[in-house]
């Protein structure tokens, strides 16, 4: 409402004389006051229009958004990107109090502008299974001289003069030996061959296939060759007779140039590989 205090009605005065002059004043100030409360009046109407905006009236403008009582509707919220799934990633400036509350109580460090980013609930999920401190991990190796505790820090795997180390795509480390591995292989000694004429013999029951030159065969105490024939006793010492073998490493046997007898005593050696 205007002031219009500012325009007072004037009033007759008894000293006053009848004339038009002072008989119009009262109309004149009433019509000066008619001309302020009108433009107040357009002024606050155009006030009302503008906030009404396209909703005809100011009343079915906040009839989108606000209930009765005043509070907000949260249907209208949600429609304005309330709604969890409508909003975006962004940054924001924190205050002290909650920056030390997100490094305090939750045990994060953050600053000055904080990044914030949306979730969807496979992500929650997933998190939610990782144990409180699962990235601290713990190694201890134990060595002659002491024992070597390894704790949250980088482990360097290095190469040594047998081991190099492979990484391949994804996340797999694999250790490679430098040397060849036919080293590796089992001796067997002082074995008895099996056979059933005593002449052809397998290394075992299982035919193990044998390294290739492996073999060493030995009558009554004399070790024969595969390459030349070679004297052996017999057993009990009478004679001498000449004897060499003929391996088949691949199918664990060996076979004698000459028969034994049921008394004559063989002993093989060979290795098997372990590769």
């Amino acid at each position: 409402m205007p002031d219009l205090s500012s325009i007072p009605v004037p009033q007759y005065a008894p000293n006053q004389p009848y004339h038009w002059e002072y008989d119009n004043l009262p109309l004149k100030a009433l019509a000066d006051r008619d001309e302020v409360i009108n433009g107040e009046v357009d002024n606050q109407t155009k006030i009302l229009v503008d906030a009404a905006g396209t909703q005809g009236t100011l009343a079915n403008r906040l009839n989108q958004s606000i209930d009765e009582d005043g509070n907000l509707k949260s249907s209208s919220i949600d429609e304005s990107l309330h709604n969890i799934a409508e909003h975006e990633d962004g940054t924001k400036n924190l205050t002290l109090d909650e920056i030390d509350y997100y490094n305090d109580t939750l045990g994060y460090t953050v600053s000055n502008p904080v990044s914030f980013v949306r979730m969807i609930e496979e992500e929650r999920s997933k998190l939610a299974l990782i144990s409180d401190e699962a990235t601290n991990l713990k190694i201890q190796v134990n060595i002659p001289s002491q024992i070597v505790l390894f704790e949250n820090e980088t482990i360097e795997l290095v190469d040594s003069d047998s081991i190099a180390w492979e990484v391949s795509a994804p996340n797999m480390v694999s250790a490679v030996l430098k040397v060849s591995t036919d080293f590796a292989h089992r001796h067997y000694y002082d074995l008895e061959p099996v056979t059933s004429d005593n002449e052809n013999y397998t290394v075992n029951s299982l035919a193990t296939p044998f390294i290739e030159g492996s073999l060493r065969v030995f009558i009554n105490g004399i070790r024969i060759s595969e390459e030349f024939s070679v004297y052996h006793p017999s057993n009990p010492i009478s004679t001498w007779s000449l004897n060499k073998f003929t391996p088949d490493h691949a199918n664990g046997a060996f076979v004698l140039d000459t028969a034994l007898s049921v008394d004559d005593i063989i002993r093989i050696d060979f290795d098997v590989s372990l590769t």
